[in-house]
């Protein structure tokens, strides 16, 4: 993957997140200038391993309980994860 940083026709500059298939993944708003668009980059690539995930596939209202994901009582947390999430 790479930022792609390019002026815009309003004087102002963007950011587009390229996939190493050339999709474009995200498009960033305009910035005034090219080091506040540098800036928002490199505090992405910073922040975004930290990202949660939220799940709006299924219908909001009372869901079930989950599963119980424990060993000999305790959390089994390197089968589930630490976000709850089992890994792939």
């Amino acid at each position: 993957m790479k930022f792609l940083i390019a002026a815009v026709d309003t004087g102002g500059y963007r950011f587009t997140l390229v996939g190493d298939d050339g999709q474009v993944i995200a498009t960033g708003r305009e910035y005034a200038d090219k080091a506040t668009a540098l800036a928002v980059v490199a505090d992405l690539m910073r922040e975004v391993g930290g990202a949660a995930i939220e799940d709006r596939t299924e219908p909001a209202g009372p869901t079930a309980a989950p599963p119980s994901r424990t060993v000999d009582g305790e959390p089994d947390l390197a089968r589930i994860g630490r976000s709850g999430i089992p890994p792939v």
